[in-house]
């Protein structure tokens, strides 16, 4: 199931940003992002033989935006969104990609991904890179359903076989399938990401911060339809949050220094 949620805050104008940086700092809503983004509800040990983790789907800016002694963004599939198959590391991996779908998907649905790491000491999380939206949410898409035991024997078997032909080093190629399931999906900027994302069906759910105030921006998020688009009330808002997070969630408008800001929820009509 490829739906996924928008996760953004914004003022009144629906500014967004300011030279690649936030506007504003403000600590607890830093917090309910990671929350949110992070906090795997879905997860029944019994049935599932493998961890569970969001995915947290991005623009190459956002990506960079973030300080990088917090990125990749722990205990989440980072998935990059750049039209360069080589931003990380400086690795082409277009040869191999192509050996793996040569090998795989015309026997299995099941897309290949680039896994890669700028923190190669820590298994997790991992960081990909897809070049569109599109391409993002097949690769999380196909990590949300655990393979079959044929299909892990059958795609370790083709990963070794095309790590055995692509010149080392190439650290790019994993030597195993992922040990993780992906969640839920979301999507956290930028802003040609969120015009993109706003317009799919597959959004199911816009999480927005409503900053109640407006600030100096460069950067906006794009206008939300009414006519796609529900916003909830201020109870009902609070109310989905809890049942979605399964725990208690602040409500009503929070202040925090020189602002005052809300969390707000539309849901797809």
């Amino acid at each position: 199931m490829r739906s996924f949620s928008i996760v953004v805050a914004a003022d009144l104008a629906n500014g967004i940003g300011l030279k690649g940086t936030l506007p504003w700092r403000l600590r607890k809503d830093m917090a309910f992002f990671a929350n949110i983004t992070s906090k795997v509800v879905n997860h029944d040990s019994e049935k599932h033989k493998i961890k569970r983790v969001n995915a947290c789907i991005m623009g190459r800016k956002t990506w960079e935006s973030i300080p990088p002694r917090f990125r990749p963004l722990i205990s989440r599939f980072n998935v990059i969104v750049s039209r360069n198959p080589n931003y990380l590391d400086g690795v082409s991996v277009s040869f191999f990609l192509g050996l793996f779908n040569l090998l795989t998907l015309s026997l299995f649905s099941y897309p290949t991904r680039v896994v890669c790491s700028d923190k190669p000491e820590k298994e997790d999380p991992l960081v990909a890179v897809a070049p569109s939206l599109k391409d993002a949410l097949d690769l999380v898409e196909s990590l949300q359903n655990e393979p079959s035991e044929s299909e892990t024997s059958f795609l370790n078997d083709a990963l070794m076989a095309v790590s055995s032909i692509v010149p080392a080093p190439l650290d790019v190629i994993p030597d195993e399938l992922p040990d993780f399931q992906v969640d839920r999906i979301f999507l956290i900027g930028g802003a040609q990401l969120y015009e993109e994302g706003v317009k799919s069906a597959d959004c199911k759910n816009i999480f927005l911060t409503r900053i109640q105030t407006t600030v100096d921006c460069d950067t906006f998020f794009p206008n939300i339809e009414e006519t796609q688009y529900k916003l909830l009330s201020s109870s009902e808002s609070h109310t989905f949050l809890e049942k979605y997070l399964h725990e208690p969630v602040q409500g009503g408008i929070i202040e925090e220094g020189d602002y005052k800001y809300e969390y707000t929820v539309y849901n797809r009509i």
